[in-house]
């Protein structure tokens, strides 16, 4: 990514592509675009085909695919499609070497992988994180940790940056050799340093360590630590409490369990756990069921859902009022309002008494399908019925009233939440900041802004996405820059869509150093580039005429497996048909039509 900027402001020439790291041989045409994953768009005959793919490349991908699932049989298979792949012309990528190692590792051949990947690099064949990361996990189940350190201190020297997978299985090496105490130092450090964002697998490492070496205090305050993280416990790390606590699980144990889990969306953990119930001889209770009842509806499982409900009557457990408002939820994401309110007469004839939860997820399936006065009356009904809104309720209001662009009834309602007592959240601020900016009312919003701080209410990173974003759109560059460095005072830490919004903003302004520097930022901050990330740049660079970088971002992009956008894609081809002199443009149609 840096590369790419470099080549931007010091040369008006197609510098080379290849870079450490990434991919350094010559591809073809065809196969970049199809990399790109560009979108289906009506081209003339002299255009390649986006979608072609030569035949070999495309055999090798479902044969790699399915050795990934079962493994080879014997190493020597893997060795000679090994060979086979760099006789191959277009070479196959990275991603078709890594899943090869992959294989490897899926039947434990461990030290074949780690020969096959020190071929790949004694031949030139690009790496990338994955792929070192396989081959580290390789050395830690070869009781090798130390190679397992060598090869983290070559991603530094490539230019690559480490991820938690990387550290998790680093850590897990230690503690396989144990080695816990160094585990945990290493563990310590990369949270104190903010080096990682740390995920439940490496939490769990380290529980696990922790349990078997008879810290089992430790654990349960690292578990209550991880949840104030917003990290979910999985059902792996409970289990590991669980197990050397000695506790007999029980229903509220698999509720909690099952909870986490349908929060990440794990069903086979899920079915996993009703299997352990049932060989525990426990009943899943009203609570299991009203789960499983909101997760499948918020998947959009709706029938599913209700089939649930059918199975949890005829089991004996009556559907409460939670269960039938996360079924009501489950229609109002469909926009299928007729089907809630059908659930709705049901909770009454079966004399279910509704909270203000239920007519918050009725008012938010209006406001979706901007049936707005609707749900005004709604609201209105609430006190009638014995209810009072909560600020969710004020807040679905408010911010359908904006999206309405109903911007004199806005205000309106918002005094109406002060004149009532409503206490405001940060998510009130944030849709009162998000509706003004989005309709053109910047000094409205900072005047908000700053009474939100004066109030004592403090800012988090989205009400600081939301300004800078507003601010670029007025045109106000200078203020969204200082309104950026505030972040890092008031000790906050950027996300990757305040970057996002910063680069954004800078290169719309033709700011293109600008938007490198705050890539910089970004890089040295370990929050790493997503796909917006590179289609904003690779754009910014084609409409200030940087062909060259924006090359060299799209050989990047593609090494990190992300695609083309349409904007970009649109762009790209518009390129291509332009009958410039300009030698950085000459060299990019080159590149994509030979």
């Amino acid at each position: 990514m840096r590369r790419a900027f470099t080549t931007c402001f010091t040369s008006n020439t197609l510098l080379p592509f290849p870079r450490q790291g990434t991919n350094n041989i010559t591809t073809t045409p065809c196969r970049v675009i199809t990399l790109l994953g560009l979108h289906s768009f009506s081209l003339s005959s002299t255009y390649p085909n986006p979608n072609y793919k030569p035949n070999h490349l495309t055999e090798l991908q479902q044969l790699l695919s399915e050795k990934c699932k079962v493994g080879f049989d014997k190493p020597d298979d893997a060795l000679r499609l090994f060979d086979k792949m760099l006789r191959m012309r277009p070479l196959p990528t990275v991603i078709e070497f890594t899943q090869l190692l992959a294989a490897l590792v899926k039947t434990k051949h461990y030290s074949v992988a780690v020969s096959v990947f020190s071929k790949m690099c004694s031949f030139g064949i690009p790496v990338n994180i994955v792929t070192y990361n396989t081959t580290i996990n390789c050395c830690c189940h070869l009781k090798r940790v130390d190679y397992g350190f060598a090869l983290l201190a070559a991603i530094f020297k490539r230019g690559f940056l480490p991820d938690v997978v990387t550290y998790t299985t680093l850590i897990r090496g230690l503690i396989s050799q144990d080695k816990f105490l160094e585990a945990e130092l290493l563990f310590k450090n990369l949270l104190k340093y903010n080096q990682i964002q740390p995920d439940a697998p490496i939490f769990t490492t380290i529980i696990d360590g922790l349990c078997k070496t008879g810290h089992t205090s430790q654990a349960m305050m690292l578990l209550r630590y991880m949840e104030t993280k917003g990290c979910m416990p999985s059902q792996v790390t409970c289990s590991i409490i669980i197990n050397s606590l000695g506790i007999q699980p029980n229903v509220v144990t698999y509720n909690s369990l099952i909870h986490g889990m349908c929060n990440l969306g794990r069903w086979d953990n899920i079915i996993q756990l009703f299997r352990d119930m049932d060989r525990h001889k426990i009943s899943p209770d009203k609570r299991t069921y009203s789960i499983l009842v909101d997760a499948h509806a918020r998947d959009g499982k709706v029938k599913d859902a209700q089939v649930l409900i059918d199975l949890m009557i005829r089991r004996g457990q009556n559907p409460d009022v939670v269960t039938y408002s996360a079924l009501m939820d489950g229609y109002c994401l469909r926009g299928e309002l007729d089907k809630a309110l059908a659930v709705l007469r049901t909770m009454r004839n079966k004399g279910i008494f509704l909270d203000a939860h239920t007519y918050t997820i009725l008012i938010n399936g209006y406001c979706k399908k901007m049936k707005l006065d609707t749900a005004i009356h709604l609201l209105g009904e609430m006190p009638r019925a014995g209810l009072t809104p909560t600020v969710e309720t004020y807040n679905t209001i408010l911010d359908g009233l904006f999206r309405m662009r109903r911007l004199d009834e806005a205000h309106k309602f918002y005094k109406k939440m002060l004149n009532q007592g409503v206490k405001l959240s940060l998510v009130t601020c944030g849709i009162l900041l998000y509706g003004l900016c989005w309709n053109g009312l910047l000094v409205e919003a900072m005047f908000m802004f700053h009474k939100m701080e004066s109030c004592g209410l403090v800012p988090n990173i989205r009400i600081y996405n939301v300004l800078i974003y507003g601010l670029f759109k007025d045109g106000k560059v200078g203020e969204a820059r200082n309104l950026f460095q505030n972040i890092l005072i008031k000790g906050l830490r950027p996300n990757v869509i305040s970057y996002n919004n910063m680069i954004q903003g800078f290169c719309q302004e033709g700011l293109l150093e600008e938007a490198y520097k705050i890539l910089l930022e970004m890089e040295e901050h370990n929050c790493l580039p997503n796909e917006f990330t590179y289609n904003i740049l690779i754009r910014g660079s084609f409409k200030n005429k940087m062909y060259d970088g924006g090359c060299v971002l799209i050989d990047e992009m593609c090494a990190h497996g992300f695609k083309a956008d349409a904007s970009t894609t649109s762009m790209l081809f518009d390129l291509l048909q332009l009958k410039e002199q300009d030698p950085a443009l000459l060299a990019l149609q080159k590149k994509f039509m030979p």
